[in-house]
């Protein structure tokens, strides 16, 4: 039996030697990411049945500038997707506010574009207000776990919830709310599908101004990180990035 332990012992080498994961093929990490995102017109949304978008693109482009194939993006509502986007590993988010209370829940890749949050009213009901001290006594409402939410609990505001951005505009329509905090483009999307003219609304105060990101769950490796934001730096010096905010911005 003992002439054949050396043979035995090459061929298990050999096989060890083939596999990407235990021998010199290397597995990249970005592919062992799961990728997630909302409907939200114009940075992430499903146009003529696929996803399209800005950010999408964009992190086409990343990856493509790393040598990684597309990857699967999956899409969720946003409160269901913040949610494993704390809980589970190895994900990533977007398009996502930083905010400075969300800062050290993730690792932040971008900034992919300023985006804009507003307070909106109906025009005929002739509120304004200056500061969100103004707005303490009147009936908010706010997508679950999205920035402006966030922004009204920490200034200490109560506000309801709404499902989705369809649902929180119809609540102010139908005079269920005094003003609705959204991101502005999402709101003027929302509102032109639900037939609403642009001229029934009006932003009566602007919660933050910050830039959008890719988040990722805190336990992507550093590297990581610096290796998607290299590829992003290098995409956005790029003129096609400009042809990209020209097509979904302007």
């Amino acid at each position: 039996m003992r002439p054949l332990f050396k043979p035995l012992l090459l061929i298990a080498f050999a096989l060890v030697a083939a596999s990407p994961a235990l021998g010199g093929g290397r597995v990249d990490r970005a592919t062992h990411l799961t990728y997630m995102t909302e409907e939200y017109w114009p940075m992430n949304y499903t146009g003529d049945g696929r996803l399209t978008g800005l950010s999408v693109e964009l992190l086409k482009r990343i990856w493509r500038e790393m040598g990684v194939p597309e990857q699967p993006i999956h899409i969720f509502p946003w409160p269901r997707a913040y949610d494993m986007g704390h809980v589970d590993p190895r994900t990533v988010l977007f398009s996502m506010y930083r905010t400075k209370s969300r800062d050290p829940d993730f690792k932040w890749v971008g900034p992919i574009v300023r985006g804009k949050t507003e307070v909106f009213t109906l025009r005929s009901r002739h509120l304004g207000a200056r500061s969100l001290g103004d707005l303490q006594g009147w009936r908010l409402t706010a997508v679950r776990d999205v920035a402006s939410a966030n922004i009204l609990r920490d200034a200490g505001l109560p506000y309801t919830g709404s499902r989705s951005p369809d649902t929180a505009i119809k609540m102010l329509t139908r005079d269920r709310v005094d003003a609705v905090a959204m991101d502005a483009m999402q709101f003027h999307h929302f509102a032109a599908r639900l037939g609403r003219p642009s001229g029934e609304f009006k932003p009566i105060l602007t919660l933050c101004t910050d830039p959008l990101y890719y988040a990722f769950s805190l336990d992507t490796p550093d590297a990581l990180i610096r290796r998607f934001q290299k590829a992003l730096d290098a995409v956005t010096h790029r003129p096609d990035y400009r042809a990209l905010l020209n097509k979904y911005l302007n």
